[in-house]
């Protein structure tokens, strides 16, 4: 409250009380009008703003939250002694070192990266295709990147990075049957035209066609059956 609010009302308040122990007329009159014009006053300052607290309010603190987003999307290559992941993160690289952390485990990799456009960022595979060794894995950050580097137990070829994808590209290899060796032939001929392109698949059906016309004119033909 203002000073000249808490003045005015105190004039107004000792008005009122000289006017009710008034006893002679003029005098009254005279309180009467004061006591008016001081009303009006009060009044007015009140309609101003003026009776409001001069203190100001404490800023309220505000923090915006802060959610964590799931990294879905990467790109990989690997070495004889190191599977590398490569995932994007834009100005990844003006964090502290604080702010990013990676938990390595025999099977599992967890990327943690904290406060990045106001968010948290989170790469995690629990299950990779191969065992690694977590004590000589490590990260790099670099521009716009952060590269894991997991060792591997054993210098061999991964299929992918974890173990669904290595079951399914094992999966789509041929089998190859040692009792009928055109039987491998036409399951890696089959695979070849699922996985190829329009090209590769005109040159499939061509040479299976040429296959076909041998056999028919009775030639002998290596190629098998592909039932394209």
């Amino acid at each position: 409250m203002s000073n000249k609010f808490e003045e005015v009302t105190k004039d107004v308040a000792e008005l009122r009380t000289l006017l009710a122990s008034a006893t002679r007329k003029r005098i009254q009159d005279i309180l009467s009008l004061e006591l008016k014009r001081m009303e009006t006053e009060l009044k007015n300052l009140e309609d101003s703003g003026d009776n409001k607290s001069e203190t100001p309010k404490a800023k309220t603190n505000f923090t915006p939250k802060i959610y964590t987003v799931n990294i879905r999307n990467y790109s990989w290559d690997q070495s004889d002694k190191f599977m590398k992941l490569y995932i994007t993160l834009k100005n990844v690289q003006t964090l502290e070192k604080d702010k990013i952390s990676v938990k390595f485990d025999e099977r599992s990799v967890i990327l943690h990266v904290s406060e990045l456009d106001s968010k948290n960022h989170q790469l995690s595979i629990l299950k990779l295709a191969e065992n690694i060794n977590p004590d000589a894995s490590y990260h790099k950050v670099k521009t716009d990147m952060v590269v894991l580097f997991l060792a591997k137990q054993k210098q061999i070829k991964w299929e992918g990075v974890t173990e669904v994808e290595a079951r399914s590209a094992e999966a789509r290899k041929p089998k190859l049957d040692s009792n009928d060796p055109n039987a491998g032939i036409m399951d890696l001929m089959k695979q070849m035209y699922v996985d190829g392109d329009d090209k590769m698949k005109q040159m499939l059906n061509k040479t299976w066609y040429e296959s076909q016309q041998k056999r028919m004119s009775g030639e002998d033909a290596a190629m098998p059956d592909l039932n394209l």
